[in-house]
């Protein structure tokens, strides 16, 4: 019999790694969550970490690049809304041994897991704005209705970003950007970024 994944899920986001538990426990008998590390690296050694880049306000293949030079992270894997190339080039690069977008299926990112564990390199995207996000991989907002762009945006607005740093950020354009915020404060009733930023600090997002 075939040995579990051990697996450690990083995010700097309590709901979001929960939602991620949720998603991978049907499948325990194949990927075993050791942990859930929230700015911290694994404390125990595991064959695969998934780290979720939501809301990360590191630099991303930086904090592939960390990982990486940790024994006891295993194999990095980047699990992401954005499938941007840009995006997957650079972790690809900082060592990350595969990218799976959160628009493929269940199964999918359950064997992408396993495939990585077994020395093969992922990579899994769906570049599409319709790629079906699975119900479980709940985002901060979810709830009062901010799609996951717009509650990564409120995220990141106490750290003071401009929009064209937001872009880079995110791998999209700086148009895209002004468009989601307006879309963002609309939900929220708010008219600038700075009304935005106070809520997000007042932990409308959940712990982090």
């Amino acid at each position: 019999m075939t040995k579990p994944t051990r697996v450690t899920l990083e995010n700097d986001y309590e709901i979001v790694l929960e939602g991620l538990r949720a998603l991978l426990r049907p499948y325990a008998s194949d990927i075993h969550v050791v942990e859930l590390d929230i700015k911290r690296r694994p404390r125990r050694r595991v064959d695969v970490t998934l780290l979720d880049t939501y809301g990360d306000t590191q630099d991303v293949a930086q904090r592939v690049a960390d990982l990486v030079a940790d024994p006891a992270a295993g194999a990095v894997v980047v699990f992401s809304f954005s499938d941007q190339q840009g995006l997957v080039r650079r972790v690809l690069k900082a060592g990350a041994s595969g990218f799976i977008s959160k628009a493929v299926s269940t199964t999918d990112i359950v064997e992408g897991i396993r495939a990585v564990a077994r020395g093969e390199r992922v990579i899994l995207h769906r570049q599409t704005q319709r790629g079906a996000i699975d119900t479980e991989l709940r985002w901060p907002g979810r709830d009062i209705g901010l799609t996951e762009r717009e509650s990564e945006l409120l995220a990141l607005l106490p750290t003071g970003m401009t929009n064209q740093q937001l872009a880079e950020h995110l791998y999209v354009s700086d148009n895209t950007i002004k468009a989601q915020l307006r879309s963002l404060y609309a939900k929220l009733g708010v008219h600038n970024r700075t009304q935005a930023a106070t809520i997000a600090a007042q932990d409308l997002l959940g712990p982090h």
